[in-house]
């Protein structure tokens, strides 16, 4: 089994202890649990042996995502049970590379929060994105580029995006972003 982390770590002055902030709601963690925390904070991680009533315990408070598969489809599937947030941060575009960069722009302007199988299918239909299809003004015309009749029904697009080409660059864009704290997951 894998798990991701999900939410914001602050650390107490005063006690020392780790917290962590997911949808306005704050969990003070334990050593045991911070530490399960930060180890998939940035990656997937396996769970670790005879960890796996913590890992469920903070799934069950919205900590953490898990997964059965392993692998790339392990991370999208992590991936794909989260809400993908850019950092408060303000953050220069300039040291990415072109596809970390296009993903960056999506994830920044665009009228709508986009999940990791919208943005695989935005990569995979080659989409680039241009002012018409950004901010509140290009938000119905994004979205009837990602979305086509027959992925309209919930969870389509996602077993869709899960046999895509372009899943595993994607997956490793934002796994990198991630890992660079320019993206928050909820």
């Amino acid at each position: 089994m894998m798990y991701l982390s999900k939410g914001m770590l602050t650390q107490s002055r005063k006690t020392g202890l780790d917290y962590v902030t997911h949808c306005g709601c704050i969990y003070a963690l334990g050593p045991e649990l911070a530490a399960l925390w930060k180890s998939a904070r940035f990656a997937p991680q396996p769970v670790p042996e005879g960890r796996e009533q913590a890992i469920r315990r903070m799934e069950g408070s919205g900590l953490v995502v898990t997964t059965e598969e392993t692998g790339s489809l392990a991370a999208y599937r992590l991936l794909a049970n989260c809400i993908i947030c850019p950092n408060n941060r303000k953050w220069t575009d300039r040291f990415l590379s072109k596809p970390v960069r296009k993903v960056w722009i999506w994830l920044n302007e665009a009228g709508l929060r986009l999940t990791a199988s919208e943005l695989i299918r935005l990569e995979e239909r080659k989409i680039q994105p241009t002012p018409a299809l950004l901010g509140q003004e290009g938000r119905q015309r994004l979205t009837e580029m990602i979305y086509l009749a027959e992925t309209i029904p919930d969870g389509i697009l996602e077993s869709l995006m899960e046999h895509s080409p372009a899943r595993d660059a994607v997956v490793d864009i934002l796994l990198k972003l991630l890992r660079t704290h320019r993206l928050l997951l909820i």
